[in-house]
């Protein structure tokens, strides 16, 4: 009987101190131990409360601020190592609430272009990733691994500053493209089933807009023509963030990845293209 009453508190001892750092954490983390948990942990955290505005992307995307640093109605929903396609084929399928507005990741839909599905889509369906979802000490943000490493990440790159502020200077706005872009044939006809997927969305009442973001690519690579001929094939405007940016315009931690000051800045850009 003891031994019953001490495994009992020492559960609730452990879960309270989960809440409280959770609760100390905004009820949010930003990295944990390996990209499939942060990833999970962003898409839970992200879908709760109605956001306005929901950021579907990779790890770039993942590194733009949301509501937890003052954006109010702002969600990331960035997959590490993964693309938009995951998130956006979990809304078209109903496992994902939507958004008014979907702000989507061009840099990297070209990962999806194989159809497969990923193992973050895999887990989205799980019924596990719901009961995270219904239950924050349960689900992926609250692991104690992803206090550790969230701390770990804000010490190395700082946190990032809120909506009032500079917004990244560029000269391109939101068009829908009416260039038809040479694909490879594996990657064409999944183009044409995501604008069609896009389309569906936007008859449910979403607003969407496919964004470059910086460091981009180069303009032949399947990076910016996925994105351009998705544009064109679903009429949803690309804003391409990377057309006339000053050089030094923007400082990134590895090469890839935006500074938390240029993030900020970049989603400023964005939501001042897309009111």
């Amino acid at each position: 009987m003891s031994y019953t009453l001490t495994l009992t508190l020492t559960l609730a001892a452990c879960f309270g101190l989960q809440s409280f750092a959770l609760h100390r954490s905004g009820g949010k983390t930003n990295k944990s131990e390996s990209n499939f948990f942060s990833s999970l942990a962003r898409i839970q955290t992200g879908i709760r409360s109605q956001p306005e505005v929901m950021l579907l992307g990779s790890s770039i995307t993942g590194r733009l601020p949301d509501r937890s640093s003052g954006f109010a109605g702002v969600a990331n929903l960035g997959c590490d190592g993964s693309s938009a396609a995951d998130t956006l084929e979990a809304m078209d399928a109903g496992r994902l609430p939507i958004a008014p507005k979907l702000i989507i990741e061009g840099n990297t839909l070209y990962r999806s272009a194989s159809g497969a599905t990923s193992e973050i889509g895999r887990a989205i369906a799980s019924p596990w990733f719901q009961v995270g979802n219904q239950i924050p000490n349960l689900g992926a943000t609250a692991r104690p691994a992803a206090f550790a490493y969230s701390r770990l990440l804000a010490g190395k790159i700082g946190l990032s500053p809120g909506p009032v502020g500079e917004a990244l200077p560029c000269r391109s706005l939101p068009h829908v493209a009416v260039e038809a872009q040479d694909l490879p044939a594996a990657a064409d006809p999944w183009v044409s089933k995501l604008a069609a997927l896009l389309k569906r969305l936007e008859a449910r009442g979403c607003q969407c807009l496919l964004v470059i973001i910086p460091p981009g690519a180069n303009g032949n690579s399947l990076n910016i023509r996925i994105p351009r001929e998705l544009s064109r094939r679903s009429q949803v405007p690309l804003l391409d963030l990377t057309d006339g940016l000053p050089p030094g315009a923007v400082l990134l931690t590895d090469g890839v990845h935006l500074a938390p000051q240029s993030a900020a800045e970049t989603l400023r850009a964005i939501l001042k293209n897309f009111p």
